[in-house]
């Protein structure tokens, strides 16, 4: 059962984000007036995605080293950058590093870069309960980020604010959150020159749920749904946790 859920872990994070097409490299060519919002919209909910795998804190010199994906394989109505880029996926792996500070605080950093895409972000988590790694302790804890991501026809800022709780599991974790992203476009390049130069925002909802298995000591893996209004977002995540 172990083997099955690491192998299917694998699979979502390098399969969903590794074997579909690129759709950022045609952006100036087919990005629209119409089509900017449900860009951003779906930008915004890949990375908001993967922002925690539980509700509880690293503990202060606690470490973790991961890699994670997050995919919109349905994406937003009118976002025609997706639709005319040969994939019906929009997706970003990256690197996330996490280090445990005092007072129940944990920070975090996130790079992706390939194709002409380069995002960074980061950001802090903040335990609400006290640190409890006994079986079936309650968790919960708040989490804000902020990315930027850099493309040679966009850019875009992006800032989210989370709630999470889980329950500790004996080799699980299962978890529940709620939180809010604001995404903001910038169009650097565009073959319509009209929007050349043009900004949009977005706000948006977004729900998760999600899994984590610890069937190692210090390996994790685990999946998530992220349900916002009108699309929904798959991460998975693999990684050590000292």
């Amino acid at each position: 059962m172990k083997r099955l859920i690491f192998t299917a872990a694998i699979l979502l994070t390098f399969g969903a984000t590794g074997f579909c097409g690129d759709p950022y490299t045609h952006f100036a060519q087919n990005i629209t007036a119409d089509g900017m919002k449900p860009f951003a919209k779906d930008l915004g909910a890949i990375l908001g995605s993967g922002l925690y795998t539980s509700g509880r804190s690293l503990g202060f010199s606690g470490f973790d080293l991961g890699v994670r994906g997050a995919a919109v394989f349905s994406p937003s109505r009118g976002n025609v950058v997706v639709e005319k880029s040969g994939t019906d996926t929009a997706w970003m792996p990256w690197v996330q590093g996490e280090i445990g500070m005092p007072f129940r605080l944990d920070g975090f950093v996130r790079a992706y870069s390939n194709n002409g895409l380069t995002m960074a972000g980061g950001g802090l988590r903040w335990g609400i309960t006290e640190l409890n790694t006994k079986p079936y302790a309650f968790q919960s804890m708040i989490v804000v980020a902020g990315h930027a991501a850099s493309h040679q026809s966009f850019s875009a800022v992006h800032v989210s604010a989370n709630l999470v709780s889980s329950l500790n599991g004996v080799w699980y974790v299962p978890y529940i959150g709620v939180g809010v992203d604001r995404t903001k476009l910038t169009v650097t390049e565009a073959d319509a020159q009209e929007i050349d130069g043009s900004v949009v925002s977005t706000t948006q909802p977004r729900g998760v749920l999600g899994i984590t298995f610890r069937p190692w000591q210090f390996m994790y893996f685990g999946v998530a749904g992220n349900f916002l209004s009108g699309q929904t977002a798959f991460s998975s995540d693999m990684g050590v946790r000292f």
